[in-house]
């Protein structure tokens, strides 16, 4: 009948072959509910992520120009010299704008606030537009008018200030009128929101706040625009001026470094959308098997009445097919929805800008889409190709003997396209990671982690063979039967292991990560931080500044390091322009930077040694004196213990011999400097200080007041303050993590109801037969809790141990911050969750054999 209808419908095939498929999905579609939740879930984060990070970056990377502020900056802590400005004016246009940190204030003089003070140029800015409110200049804001100088805030600090247009700020020693608001700024800092807010005043204004005096610290940023070939540029530049004393940075540097740092935070995400997507994998197989085993049948019957293998090939690989694209569509969709809702969230701060924000939809929008439907067409027969093999496979004479079984391995024809397709699979994910290195390096680690968790089930299943024969199941049959369950070949063991560890591994890794750094806040650095820091304070200065706050609060500590500014000049006797001669960067770098020196001074910066010792010597004269360095810097130089370097501050050489390489402790950390010397190396040229001051909370409060007053050039940063934004960004930053690890969890949980679907007939079916051959209940239930039990611990432990094994490396080394103690946690929540879930799935199975075992063994 099959075949005289397929003749029938010869030329009408491939339609007929649709309308089976369809309509043999529909009559079971609730089976597969799993295979398209675990699809989507994991579609979901990889569409979300790579949208989000595609539309950063072109946002970004669009305006590097913008965010640099032209295409070349010279960053200087003094006005550059006048040939240089004379050659850099015939070569292209020139824009300055000064800045300097300070504190200031609203009217009531209770809220204090880091700021950036801005003081451009006629020529500001040299790309894009300035964009104030009310929509007047610059200078007609900024001027003076009835007594005050007008200043330009950005709106999020007026917000903190609790003030609008009209009202009035206190700036040093000067009262300013808010004259206007920051609407859009091309230059506009990424961590402004951390470091401080901008301000734009007026250079007549500057002298009003008496802020400036000879030694504050003023940066200098002079931005060039050129319609020279940049590379002609710089290097006709260099040759001009061989000895920089200034920082040379070009758009293409920093839109290299963007695009780098970029790279790997999106990499990672993607990669832990991936890690769901491949837990999510795991939930189609064991899906589509079970649903296989229910149409082991209608395959068989099929074949028998005349269906050709191909044909019956075509209709099951369309039913994964339909239901990878369904599952990609709506996935996608939902991603792209999240990926929307975070960049309307934050307003104009990655908004397009020129073509790309008309047409750049189809690579920002469409592309995502379409990319999120192939890899969930791509996981959905990657995962599903063996279980459908082997049901194919299952012979046709099964019908006559009452049951069909499928094969045991799948054809060698199977075996190698699945192979293929695998290849295909992995080379369209290295395709799309924005760091294929990255990639390669995660994909290195899946296999890594799955030989060792075939090595792990092999060892775990002889274990349990061998302890039941060691005599410890002896008249326990609970225990023999629980233990037989674990080491049989279709034991749960592997899959449970598979998907359950390895998102549980994930769940790990976030909740150390994210308690290391709640420890980090509310605790360490509560305990270990001052009530204020104090930046540019002036020798001069110290003793009515220690004297003022102890007559404020009798019990306050004020601690005051110097800080001197200076340049490197030589390595081991070997001028930068030679040490550094193979890499133009790094040594424009290395020349430009400022490197921030002080003594050790009981240390209190807790500064934690990596290499060498310390010392308790004073400088001796006329040799270098010793000096600690910080790690980052010596690792980008490659300096160890022993190298000496020269520095020049004030125009006077300071050598020194590395005798220790340190590291700062990351979120403890105040004035980062990259250099401690020895007692007296800087004698002669310290001016400015940077300080701590340690009192109680209340009494901070009014210091910063006394010092806004009667020292007002003096920068203060309380304590509580910092830790209230960082707790934000720190709250903010949990919410993702624990989105991105509850979303992976969820995966995880529809993985495990997979498993526990596949096996829950064979376990109720085998319950009975055991019953009805005299076992009773209880002893039947003690074995399934007793499994349970044992995959719960076997999990927890997995995933505790490599969660630690990846989370652990990272706050140390990236944060700086200690864990290795808190394993405990991360231990607590694997088995919790692990618990949860597979007792989830047990429950059902303990509540389904209530049923007539007889019922239960004629439909078996």
């Amino acid at each position: 009948m099959v075949g005289a209808f397929m003749k029938r419908n010869a030329q009408t095939k491939p339609l007929w072959m649709l309308k089976f498929a369809i309509t043999d999905l529909r009559s079971r579609i609730s089976a597969l509910k799993v295979f398209l939740a675990c699809l989507i879930l994991g579609v979901t984060l990889v569409a979300a992520t790579a949208s989000l990070y595609r539309v950063i970056e072109q946002s970004l990377l669009a305006d590097t120009r913008m965010l640099l502020g032209g295409d070349v900056e010279l960053d200087a802590s003094e006005p550059l010299p006048s040939d240089v400005i004379d050659w850099v004016g015939r070569t292209g246009t020139l824009s300055l704008v000064r800045e300097f940190d300070t504190i200031v204030s609203g009217e009531s003089g209770d809220g204090f606030f880091r700021a950036e003070i801005l003081i451009p140029d006629a020529a500001y800015p040299l790309y894009g537009e300035l964009q104030l409110t009310p929509d007047q200049s610059r200078a007609e804001l900024t001027a003076r008018k009835d007594g005050r100088w007008g200043a330009v805030i950005d709106p999020l600090l007026a917000e903190r200030l609790g003030q609008t247009i009209g009202d009035q700020i206190e700036i040093g020693a000067a009262t300013f009128r808010i004259s206007g608001l920051i609407q859009k700024q091309p230059d506009r800092r990424l961590n402004a929101n951390w470091r401080g807010l901008p301000i734009m005043i007026s250079e007549q204004a500057v002298e009003a706040t008496e802020l400036i005096r000879p030694g504050s610290r003023v940066d200098y940023e002079y931005r060039v625009k050129t319609d020279q070939n940049l590379d002609t540029w710089l290097a006709d530049f260099e040759q001009a001026f061989p000895e920089p004393n200034w920082d040379t940075t070009t758009f293409a540097e920093r839109s290299e470094g963007i695009a780098e740092r970029l790279d790997q935070i999106a990499t990672a995400l993607i990669l832990i959308a991936f890690t769901t997507l491949f837990i999510g994998g795991l939930g189609v197989a064991n899906s589509i098997h079970a649903y296989l085993d229910e149409k082991l049948g209608t395959i068989a019957t099929l074949q028998t009445l005349g269906l050709r293998r191909k044909p019956l090939v075509a209709i099951y690989l369309l039913q994964i097919g339909l239901l990878g694209s369904l599952a990609g569509l709506i996935g996608g969709g939902i991603g792209l929805g999240f990926s929307a809702v975070a960049i309307s969230l934050a307003g104009d701060a990655y908004a397009l800008s020129g073509p790309e924000g008309a047409g750049g939809w189809l690579s920002l929008w469409f592309v995502p889409l379409l990319l999120s439907w192939l890899f969930a067409v791509l996981t959905a027969y990657v995962f599903a190709l063996p279980a459908l093999a082997r049901a194919l496979a299952a012979s046709p004479a099964g019908l006559f003997r009452g049951q069909v079984q499928a094969a045991r391995n799948e054809p060698r024809t199977w075996r190698v396209a699945s192979y293929v397709l695998l290849a295909i699979y992995i080379s369209a994910t290295l395709f799309w990671l924005p760091s294929p290195q990255l990639g390669f390096l995660f994909l290195l680690a899946v296999v890594v982690l799955w030989a060792l968790l075939e090595a792990i089930i092999k060892g775990l299943r002889r274990g349990a063979k061998a302890l039941e024969n060691s005599g410890f199941a002896d008249r326990k049959f609970a225990r023999r039967l629980a233990l037989a369950n674990l080491h049989r070949p279709d034991s749960p063991l592997r899959a449970t292991l598979l998907s359950l560890g390895t998102a549980l591994t994930l769940v790990v890794a976030c909740t150390l990560m994210v308690t290391t750094l709640l420890r980090a806040l509310e605790t360490t650095i509560p305990a270990e931080s001052p009530a204020l820091i104090l930046y540019e304070v002036f020798p001069d200065q110290m003793e009515p500044l220690t004297s003022g706050l102890e007559s404020l609060d009798p019990s306050s500590r004020t601690e005051l390091l110097p800080l001197v500014r200076a340049r490197m000049a030589a390595i081991n006797e070997e001028p930068i322009a030679d040490a550094l001669a193979d890499d133009p960067r790094a040594r424009r770098e290395a020349m430009g930077d400022e490197y921030k020196l002080t003594y050790l001074a009981g240390n209190p910066e807790g500064l934690e040694l990596v290499k060498g010792n310390w010392w308790s010597t004073p400088a001796p004269e006329g040799q270098p004196a010793y000096m600690a360095m910080e790690d980052r810097e010596a690792n980008a130089l490659g300096l160890t213990v022993g190298d000496r370097i020269e520095f020049t501050a004030q125009d006077q050489p300071i050598v020194v011999e590395i005798r220790a390489i340190y590291r700062q402790k990351g979120l403890q950390t105040r004035f980062w400097f990259e250099g401690v010397l020895q007692q007296g190396a800087l004698d002669g040229l310290i001016s400015l200080y940077v300080g701590a001051v340690y009192q109680s909370d209340p009494a901070a409060k009014e210091s910063q007041q006394w010092l806004a007053s009667n020292i007002p050039n003096v920068i203060t940063l309380r304590t509580a303050d910092w830790l209230e934004t960082a707790g934000d960004l720190l709250s903010k930053a949990a919410a993702g993590l624990a989105a991105v690890a509850s979303v992976s969890l969820l995966a995880s949980l529809l993985v495990l109801s997979s498993v526990v679907s596949v096996s829950r007939r064979r376990q109720l079916y085998e319950a009975n037969l055991l019953h009805c051959l005299g076992a009773r209940h209880q002893a039947i239930r003690n074995s399934m809790l007793l499994e349970t039990a044992l995959l719960t611990f076997l999990a927890t432990v997995f995933a505790t141990a490599l969660g630690s094994l990846i989370a652990l490396p990272v706050a140390d080394l990236a944060l700086k911050l200690p864990a290795g103690d808190l394993w405990w946690i991360g231990a607590l929540v694997a088995g919790f969750v692990s618990a949860l879930a597979l007792l989830g799935g047990l429950l059902p199975t303990l509540r389904a054999m209530r049923l007539n075992p007889a019922v239960l063994l004629r439909d078996g």
